[in-house]
């Protein structure tokens, strides 16, 4: 199976009472096949009196929406500036939003290219810096012990969601009753610089090393505006920290004057062994026939899946506007040599047929962690 070509993928996550000016803005400039994924983000919220020392019970959460789609890359830098405005995502606290390059593999015929149109930015630009992205995938009920990483380094807010795990699981023997299948998805975004630190204390944070605890892996991110209002409470001044950073990002042009030694460049740690030369296969279906595409795949070079559910969100006279919006995502993180088989499997089990309905975008991975046997 040949590569067809290389599109931007634009990712947002938006505080759901912002996410549908975002999706309304999109819809009047005809950007069809977008997918939508209920998730929730955390910060640290300043409390007062016995609250503030227990553990844990600073953490507030909030409801989120992820909302991705795929563009021709020319038309990246102006959708990324309209998600900006229509979001007011300029002001942090609002939300993230994100661009990198993936390959698109293969799409059903229903899936095509849509002439967007023409529209005029009226807000100021805002500086948009290449970051790294970290996903992590834990035990359901586990996910806030490694997204506070995010938080306690000023990092990013994090953003979490559910899935279902099978593979991995499923080659542990007896130990697999102690492994449950709901798994939660852990998004962070730091700067490329400080990528590798963050990364280790994840690891370290979900004590990963451990068998059945999780994986986790970090790509590359082209460009992007990165929520970084980490703690929510009184402002005592008149521009929050959040607001100087960004305006410093803005005037220097990069975020490498944020750059600073941490706890983990201190301190002397174990090396670890990290999994490299991985790829990421991302397969968009209709609900309901992941599992089965996933087993597929899995027969022939794929250790395992992470699904999760969607909707796709698309306008009433679409063509796809007759099939349920119910979508699963299917992620498998492979060696890159097992690519083409695991795909030509999927195309082999019907993944772009009429029952399917199927799309594929392979994103190319930095490393990798999880235990090994």
């Amino acid at each position: 199976m040949k590569t067809n070509k290389t599109v931007s993928r634009i990712t947002a996550y938006l505080h759901r009472n912002i996410s549908k000016d975002v999706l309304d803005g999109l819809k009047e400039v005809n950007v069809q096949d977008l997918h939508l994924a209920s998730a929730r983000s955390i910060v640290i919220e300043g409390k007062k009196g016995l609250l503030s020392i227990l553990p844990g019970r600073d953490l507030a959460q909030d409801p989120l929406d992820i909302i991705f789609f795929l563009v021709n890359p020319e038309l990246e830098t102006s959708l990324v500036s309209l998600i900006i405005e229509k979001g007011h995502l300029y002001y942090p606290g609002r939300g993230s939003v994100l661009v990198e390059d993936v390959e698109l593999i293969k799409s059903h015929e229903l899936f095509g290219d849509h002439e967007i149109q023409p529209f005029e930015i009226k807000s100021q630009p805002v500086y948009l810096y290449p970051c790294t992205g970290i996903f992590c995938i834990m035990k359901r009920g586990q996910g806030d012990t490694v997204a506070r990483i995010a938080l306690d380094t000023g990092t990013c807010v994090p953003a979490i969601h559910f899935g279902t795990g099978t593979g991995v699981r499923d080659k542990m023997g007896l130990l697999r009753i102690t492994i449950p299948p709901e798994k939660e998805i852990i998004h962070a975004f730091p700067t490329t610089h400080a990528a590798d630190h963050i990364l280790e204390m994840m690891i370290d944070a979900g004590r990963l090393e451990q068998p059945g605890s999780g994986f986790i892996y970090s790509f590359p991110i082209k460009k992007g505006l990165v929520n970084t209002r980490v703690r929510r409470g009184e402002q005592r001044h008149a521009a929050s920290i959040e607001q100087i950073v960004t305006a410093l990002d803005h005037m220097k042009g990069n975020t490498e004057w944020r750059r600073r030694r941490t706890v983990v460049e201190k301190r002397s740690i174990r090396k670890k062994k990290y999994l490299r030369g991985f790829v990421d296969i991302i397969l968009l279906c209709d609900g309901g026939m992941g599992m089965e595409l996933v087993k597929a795949a899995m027969s022939t070079g794929a250790g395992g899946a992470t699904l999760s559910n969607l909707q796709h969100v698309r306008p009433p006279d679409a063509a796809l506007s007759d099939i349920s919006p119910a979508r699963d995502l299917c992620s498998m993180v492979i060696p890159a040599e097992a690519k083409e088989a695991v795909l030509n499997a999927l195309e082999a089990s019907g993944a772009f047929t009429d029952r399917c309905h199927g799309q594929i975008h392979v994103r190319r991975t930095s490393k990798a962690f999880t235990y090994v046997i």
